[in-house]
């Protein structure tokens, strides 16, 4: 059953005549709220239904470095010796960073315009420390010649653990805030919350943030903002709902 987010509903296995609406944002006597849970049939098992929210967001945790390298030559041999020699300096100077090999890759590529051969490669290493990529990045643009070497602007990403943990923070949060609701419920019927039994997944959104364009180079801070992922999940939960009284005998046997 959709619902609005602003309900909760209290249901048992009675006939749909017995159901009760409870908005959340108001009061209601407990003789009011006993009308809408309690039914003649002691054996009915009483359920709530609630909506909860959660939210959690967390910035990229890799950085891309990307480093184009160009040579345009009358000769094929001539530009591929041009090129081949500032990587090998270029990937040397990962290697005084602390990038792996896994964390690197080469794309190397040969074009004929005219009588003209242009050899081109671009490399890519990933980051997790944003201290030693901006010191990488600095000596490469220090050393290295342009317009033959281009060092772009630093990509920002998050690792497939960071936006798991992304989603689980945010589903985690979504499950207290709806089982505090269904506390806060039942306490005024005098029932106790139990143990959930089912969950469904009303929304889910992913969002990232956004980039402010000033006119003037982008700031590292304003590429991790646009980068940053915030996640809403909203959850339906319904929990069994027990006595107070079978609660405390179930504790003690």
């Amino acid at each position: 059953m959709r619902r609005e987010e602003n309900l909760s509903f209290i249901t048992s296995k009675r006939p749909t005549t017995c159901l009760g609406l409870i908005p959340k944002n108001r009061i209601y006597t407990d003789e009011q709220m006993r009308g809408a849970l309690i039914f003649s049939d002691i054996d009915s098992r009483r359920q709530i239904t609630v909506s909860g929210m959660g939210e959690f967001s967390l910035p990229p945790d890799r950085i891309k470095l990307i480093v184009i390298i160009t040579s345009t030559k009358s000769h094929a041999n001539e530009a591929k010796t041009s090129v081949t020699r500032r990587l090998k300096y270029v990937e040397q100077t990962l290697r005084n960073f602390g990038v792996k090999e896994s964390d690197k890759s080469v794309v190397q590529s040969t074009i004929r315009r005219d009588t003209m051969y242009e050899v081109r490669a671009e490399l890519t290493a990933i980051f997790i420390d944003i201290q030693r990529y901006q010191n990488c990045h600095n000596q490469l643009v220090e050393k290295l010649d342009t317009p033959v070497v281009r060092v772009l602007e630093p990509v920002f990403f998050h690792s497939t653990l960071r936006l798991e943990n992304i989603k689980r923070q945010a589903s985690v949060q979504a499950v207290r805030n709806a089982k505090h609701i269904a506390e806060d419920i039942a306490r005024t019927v005098g029932l106790h919350v139990a143990k959930a039994v089912h969950i469904v997944e009303e929304n889910y959104q992913e969002n990232e943030g956004t980039l402010v364009v000033t006119g003037q180079p982008t700031s590292f801070q304003n590429l991790i903002d646009a980068k940053t992922i915030t996640v809403h999940v909203t959850l339906n939960i319904t929990f069994e709902l027990k006595g107070k009284e079978r609660q405390r005998k179930k504790d003690n046997s």
